[in-house]
């Protein structure tokens, strides 16, 4: 007989695959739809301030803001990705058109460019761009970056799929990080 975090059930998911289901699910469908709004609120804060202290929405290759406080990643903004390579692998960012005019633009920059195919805070802006952007993002505080690295974390133990990780500790751990999330935001908001 299997045992009961690895063995079969009668609806042939074991118990580890049914935490990492749940886990799963309240972090996508759950978590994610009521935090995107607080991550659309402070990127759009920071877009507007960069726009009238730094002309983000206007700025030319050479005058571009290079790092806010990391570098930016200009080829997820504008088509610049279709940009050849020089050798080495790196982009002429002599060809990048650098504007950024929208905050969604803005939060691109902030993630690694498979992450930046999202054009709103919607299901493609998904729970790893946006704890990505809660833990990169300068209008955040320390302890939502710290809070988002560790749901960060969590999120790539259950993409990755690897159920024997899902025993009732992770499961419980995970619930524990979402739930802590929600409260730093929650005090960075009053």
């Amino acid at each position: 007989m299997a045992s009961a975090s690895s063995g079969s059930s009668h609806h042939g998911l074991t118990e580890n695959q049914k935490r990492w289901l749940v886990a799963g699910i309240a972090l996508n469908k759950i978590l994610m739809p009521q935090i995107r709004p607080y991550v659309e609120q402070g990127i759009k804060t920071e877009y507007n301030n960069l726009k009238t202290s730094h002309n983000i929405d206007g700025q030319s290759t050479s005058g571009r803001l290079k790092k806010w406080p990391q570098p930016l990643k200009y080829e997820n903004i504008n088509g610049n990705d279709g940009h050849p390579k020089l050798s080495g692998g790196k982009y002429d960012y002599s060809l990048f058109d650098c504007r950024v005019t929208s905050h969604v633009d803005f939060a691109r920059l902030y993630v690694e460019n498979y992450m930046a195919k999202f054009n709103a805070f919607d299901d493609h802006c998904d729970a790893s761009a946006v704890v990505s952007l809660l833990g990169r993002v300068p209008v955040f505080s320390a302890a939502v970056k710290t809070a988002a690295g560790d749901v960060r974390m969590a999120r790539n133990d259950w993409a990755h799929c690897v159920f024997s990780k899902w025993d009732q500790v992770k499961f419980l751990q995970s619930f524990t990080e979402m739930e802590q999330l929600v409260k730093v935001m929650a005090l960075q908001c009053r």
